[in-house]
């Protein structure tokens, strides 16, 4: 487990600023040490509880979190709706967050397929000849803390969470809509008919904009060697 350097992480709350609980908006930790508590049934040993799991899943790497507020995960009764298992009586998601909870915004990892020339040896007639071969291999980069994140990529980030943030106020506002016309199990139901409208064209095009800015930061991060650490 590896810890986020104290001046990297004093940038970040800088820029990003602190909750109304003194807890930093955006944080980098070491993926491995994140983890989150689910409930239900384990199929492999038919456990019924609550247990830890990991919460960033794939390869270790640097991972930028954000705290989001309980108003983003919408209200009591529907976390209830919708993360409680029916068999176990467990929420599947762990209890609701009144405090709000941190979520994955971005792995700093960037795989890449790379072509190595090789000699391999084929046989010709009754000869053992040498001939030239490529190997496609993929390379897996992983990004340290340093500048290039912080003035390149969190501006590309914060932006997209903007976005992110405005589509789920209208899919808050249509499930208090729905709390509000019913409070018994017909909730589920009416929430399933309003789902969340997909955001304007405008509004797409500049997420995708965004992350395609993200994808090619990473990349030209890779070929640069900026901040970059490379394995297997």
């Amino acid at each position: 487990m590896r810890d986020c350097p104290i001046w990297f992480q004093d940038e970040l709350t800088r820029i990003g600023g602190e909750n109304p609980y003194g807890e930093p908006i955006f944080r980098l930790v070491w993926s491995t040490g994140e983890r989150m508590t689910i409930g239900g049934r384990w199929t492999h040993t038919g456990f019924k509880g609550y247990r830890e799991v990991p919460a960033i899943a794939g390869p270790p790497c640097w991972a930028l979190l954000v705290r989001e507020p309980r108003e983003m995960h919408g209200s009591p009764l529907m976390w209830e709706i919708d993360y409680r298992d029916l068999e176990t009586g467990y929420l599947q998601c762990g209890s609701y967050p009144h405090y709000g909870r941190y979520r994955l915004l971005q792995k700093f990892l960037h795989r890449e397929v790379v072509y190595r020339s090789k000699w391999q040896y084929q046989m010709r007639g009754k000869e053992l000849v040498k001939v030239p071969a490529s190997d496609t291999v993929f390379e897996l980069y992983r990004m340290e803390p340093n500048g290039l994140m912080l003035d390149l990529m969190l501006p590309m980030l914060v932006r997209w969470r903007k976005l992110s943030n405005a589509q789920k106020i209208e899919h808050l506002r249509q499930e208090e809509q729905a709390e509000k016309d019913e409070f018994s199990r017909k909730a589920k139901d009416a929430r399933q008919s309003c789902r969340v409208r997909p955001g304007s064209p405008l509004v797409q095009k500049r997420a995708e904009i965004i992350e395609e800015g993200m994808r090619k930061a990473m990349a030209i991060a890779a070929q640069t060697g900026l901040g970059m650490k490379i394995s297997a």
